[in-house]
C-alpha cells in the first residue's frame, strides 16, 4: 500500500479485495437494465394513478367537509404507495437475480 492520501470509497474497495471480493459493483446486462426501467416505469404510472385518485378523492371529501374521510384516504393512499413501492423493489430484485442465473429470483411466481 502507498502513503497516498485515498478515498474512503477507495479503502472499502481494498478491504472487501482482502476478503475476496473482487467487484462489489453488481454489473447489469442490457437485458436487465431495460427489464428494470419497463418495472420502474410500470410502478411509476400506477403511482402516478393513485396520486391522481388521491387528488380526486381529497377533493370531493373537502368540498363536503367530511374532514375524517379526508384523513382515511391520506392513510390509505400512503399504505398502498408504500405497498406499491416494496412491490416495485421486489420485482426489481427477481429481476437482477433471475437474470443472473436465478440466483435468488422466483421466475414464474407472478401472473403478469
Amino acid at each position: 500500500m502507498s502513503n497516498e492520501l485515498k478515498s474512503a470509497y477507495e479503502r472499502a474497495l481494498e478491504k472487501l479485495k482482502e476478503k475476496g471480493i473482487d467487484d462489489p459493483v453488481e454489473q447489469l446486462s442490457e437485458e436487465q437494465k431495460a427489464e428494470i426501467a419497463r418495472i420502474r416505469s410500470l410502478y411509476k404510472s400506477k403511482i402516478a394513478e393513485l396520486e391522481i385518485q388521491k387528488q380526486g378523492d381529497s377533493s370531493a371529501a373537502l368540498r363536503a367537509q367530511n374532514f375524517e374521510e379526508l384523513e382515511k384516504i391520506q392513510q390509505n393512499f400512503v399504505s398502498e404507495r408504500a405497498r406499491l413501492e416494496r412491490e416495485m423493489e421486489r420485482k426489481i430484485a427477481e429481476a437482477r437475480g433471475r437474470m443472473k442465473g436465478d440466483e435468488g429470483g422466483k421466475k414464474g411466481e407472478e401472473g403478469e
